[in-house]
Protein backbone atom coordinates (compact mmCIF):
# COMPACT_ATOMS: atom_id res chain seq x y z
CA UNK A 1 0.00 0.00 0.00
CA UNK A 2 1.05 3.55 -0.71
CA UNK A 3 -0.27 6.84 0.58
CA UNK A 4 -1.04 9.74 -1.73
CA UNK A 5 -0.06 12.67 0.46
CA UNK A 6 -2.07 15.56 -0.96
CA UNK A 7 -1.64 19.23 -0.20
CA UNK A 8 -4.69 21.18 0.95
CA UNK A 9 -5.28 22.48 -2.58
CA UNK A 10 -5.33 18.97 -4.05
CA UNK A 11 -7.63 17.77 -1.29
CA UNK A 12 -10.00 20.63 -2.15
CA UNK A 13 -9.85 19.95 -5.90
CA UNK A 14 -10.62 16.26 -5.31
CA UNK A 15 -13.41 17.04 -2.88
CA UNK A 16 -11.77 15.07 -0.09
CA UNK A 17 -13.35 15.55 3.31
CA UNK A 18 -11.41 15.27 6.56
CA UNK A 19 -12.74 11.74 7.07
CA UNK A 20 -11.37 10.72 3.62
CA UNK A 21 -7.81 11.67 4.59
CA UNK A 22 -5.66 9.75 7.08
CA UNK A 23 -2.20 10.06 8.58
CA UNK A 24 0.34 8.31 6.36
CA UNK A 25 2.33 5.33 7.52
CA UNK A 26 5.64 4.16 6.04
CA UNK A 27 5.24 2.18 2.82
CA UNK A 28 6.99 -1.02 1.76
CA UNK A 29 6.91 0.20 -1.85
CA UNK A 30 10.44 0.81 -3.21
CA UNK A 31 9.67 4.47 -3.95
CA UNK A 32 7.64 4.98 -0.77
CA UNK A 33 4.64 7.27 -0.47
CA UNK A 34 3.97 10.10 -2.89
CA UNK A 35 3.39 13.82 -2.36
CA UNK A 36 1.00 15.53 -4.76
CA UNK A 37 0.45 19.23 -5.34
CA UNK A 38 -1.16 21.35 -8.04
CA UNK A 39 0.24 24.56 -9.49
CA UNK A 40 -0.22 26.94 -12.41
CA UNK A 41 2.00 27.21 -15.46
CA UNK A 42 0.79 30.12 -17.54
CA UNK A 43 -2.89 29.44 -18.10
CA UNK A 44 -2.65 25.72 -17.43
CA UNK A 45 -2.83 23.72 -14.21
CA UNK A 46 -0.38 20.92 -13.51
CA UNK A 47 -0.09 18.22 -10.89
CA UNK A 48 3.33 17.40 -9.52
CA UNK A 49 4.03 13.95 -8.11
CA UNK A 50 7.09 13.41 -5.87
CA UNK A 51 8.35 10.20 -4.30
CA UNK A 52 8.92 10.71 -0.60
CA UNK A 53 11.77 8.17 -0.58
CA UNK A 54 13.74 9.41 -3.60
CA UNK A 55 12.37 12.85 -4.56
CA UNK A 56 11.79 11.45 -8.06
CA UNK A 57 9.23 13.76 -9.62
CA UNK A 58 7.16 14.42 -12.70
CA UNK A 59 4.32 16.71 -13.69
CA UNK A 60 1.10 15.99 -15.55
CA UNK A 61 -0.96 18.77 -17.09
CA UNK A 62 -4.62 18.88 -16.21
CA UNK A 63 -6.86 18.28 -19.22
CA UNK A 64 -10.38 19.44 -19.95
CA UNK A 65 -11.99 16.92 -17.63
CA UNK A 66 -11.59 17.50 -13.91
CA UNK A 67 -9.27 15.21 -11.98
CA UNK A 68 -11.17 13.05 -9.51
CA UNK A 69 -10.17 11.10 -6.42
CA UNK A 70 -10.99 7.91 -8.34
CA UNK A 71 -8.40 8.71 -11.04
CA UNK A 72 -5.50 10.43 -9.26
CA UNK A 73 -3.85 7.12 -8.28
CA UNK A 74 -4.05 5.92 -11.89
CA UNK A 75 -2.48 9.19 -13.02
CA UNK A 76 0.42 8.57 -10.64
CA UNK A 77 1.00 5.01 -11.79
CA UNK A 78 0.67 5.86 -15.49
CA UNK A 79 2.98 8.86 -15.21
CA UNK A 80 5.55 6.87 -13.24
CA UNK A 81 5.56 4.03 -15.76
CA UNK A 82 6.01 6.47 -18.63
CA UNK A 83 8.84 8.27 -16.81
CA UNK A 84 10.70 5.03 -16.11
CA UNK A 85 10.28 3.92 -19.74
CA UNK A 86 11.63 7.26 -20.99
CA UNK A 87 14.61 6.75 -18.68
CA UNK A 88 15.25 3.43 -20.42
CA UNK A 89 14.72 1.09 -17.48
CA UNK A 90 13.99 -2.53 -18.33
CA UNK A 91 10.60 -4.14 -17.72
CA UNK A 92 11.82 -6.02 -14.65
CA UNK A 93 12.98 -2.81 -12.94
CA UNK A 94 9.73 -1.06 -13.83
CA UNK A 95 7.73 -3.95 -12.39
CA UNK A 96 9.88 -3.76 -9.26
CA UNK A 97 8.98 -0.05 -8.88
CA UNK A 98 5.31 -1.04 -8.61
CA UNK A 99 5.74 -3.63 -5.85
CA UNK A 100 3.36 -2.92 -2.96
CA UNK A 101 1.46 -0.32 -5.02
CA UNK A 102 -1.65 -2.47 -5.29
CA UNK A 103 -3.73 -0.08 -3.17
CA UNK A 104 -3.59 3.54 -2.11
CA UNK A 105 -5.13 5.81 0.49
CA UNK A 106 -5.28 9.57 0.67
CA UNK A 107 -3.22 11.13 3.43
CA UNK A 108 -2.30 14.51 4.82
CA UNK A 109 1.11 15.92 4.09
CA UNK A 110 3.37 15.18 7.00
CA UNK A 111 6.84 16.62 6.77
CA UNK A 112 7.81 20.26 6.39
CA UNK A 113 11.09 19.11 4.86
CA UNK A 114 9.26 17.06 2.22
CA UNK A 115 6.92 19.97 1.48
CA UNK A 116 9.97 22.22 1.10
CA UNK A 117 11.46 19.77 -1.40
CA UNK A 118 8.13 19.64 -3.25
CA UNK A 119 7.98 23.45 -3.44
CA UNK A 120 11.60 23.58 -4.67
CA UNK A 121 10.72 21.10 -7.41
CA UNK A 122 7.69 23.18 -8.45
CA UNK A 123 9.97 26.24 -8.70
CA UNK A 124 12.48 24.26 -10.79
CA UNK A 125 9.83 23.04 -13.23
CA UNK A 126 8.32 26.52 -13.58
CA UNK A 127 11.72 28.14 -14.14
CA UNK A 128 12.82 25.62 -16.76
CA UNK A 129 9.49 25.75 -18.62
CA UNK A 130 9.57 29.56 -18.69
CA UNK A 131 13.26 29.58 -19.70
CA UNK A 132 12.44 27.38 -22.70
CA UNK A 133 9.62 29.66 -23.85
CA UNK A 134 6.59 28.27 -22.04
CA UNK A 135 4.54 25.14 -22.46
CA UNK A 136 4.07 25.62 -26.21
CA UNK A 137 7.81 25.59 -26.87
CA UNK A 138 9.43 23.42 -24.21
CA UNK A 139 10.20 19.71 -24.08
CA UNK A 140 8.58 18.55 -20.83
CA UNK A 141 10.23 15.15 -21.03
CA UNK A 142 13.68 16.73 -21.25
CA UNK A 143 12.86 19.12 -18.39
CA UNK A 144 11.65 16.24 -16.21
CA UNK A 145 14.84 14.29 -16.90
CA UNK A 146 17.01 17.31 -16.01
CA UNK A 147 15.12 18.04 -12.79
CA UNK A 148 15.59 14.44 -11.67
CA UNK A 149 19.32 14.58 -12.50
CA UNK A 150 19.83 17.52 -10.11
CA UNK A 151 22.00 16.57 -7.12
CA UNK A 152 20.09 16.58 -3.83
CA UNK A 153 21.68 17.62 -0.57
CA UNK A 154 19.35 15.23 1.28
CA UNK A 155 21.07 12.34 -0.52
CA UNK A 156 24.65 13.56 -0.11
CA UNK A 157 24.52 15.13 -3.58
CA UNK A 158 23.25 12.06 -5.41
CA UNK A 159 20.42 12.73 -7.85
CA UNK A 160 16.89 11.43 -7.56
CA UNK A 161 17.62 9.14 -10.53
CA UNK A 162 20.59 7.57 -8.79
CA UNK A 163 18.59 6.92 -5.62
CA UNK A 164 15.60 5.60 -7.58
CA UNK A 165 17.69 3.26 -9.68
CA UNK A 166 19.38 1.97 -6.53
CA UNK A 167 15.98 1.10 -5.08
CA UNK A 168 14.36 -0.52 -8.13
CA UNK A 169 17.07 -1.80 -10.49
CA UNK A 170 17.91 -5.41 -9.96
CA UNK A 171 21.54 -6.53 -10.32
CA UNK A 172 22.35 -7.93 -13.76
Amino acid sequence: MIYLMCTGEVQKVLGLRKDNVVDAEPSDAPLGNWYINRFSIGRRRAFIFMSQATLLSFILLQGRRPVTKEHLGDMLLGGLEQLLRFRGLNAESIDNAFRHCDSAMYARTGSRGDLGSLNDLVASYKHMIEYEGGLDHCDLTDITMKVNETPQRRFEWCSSWEITQGKICLPA
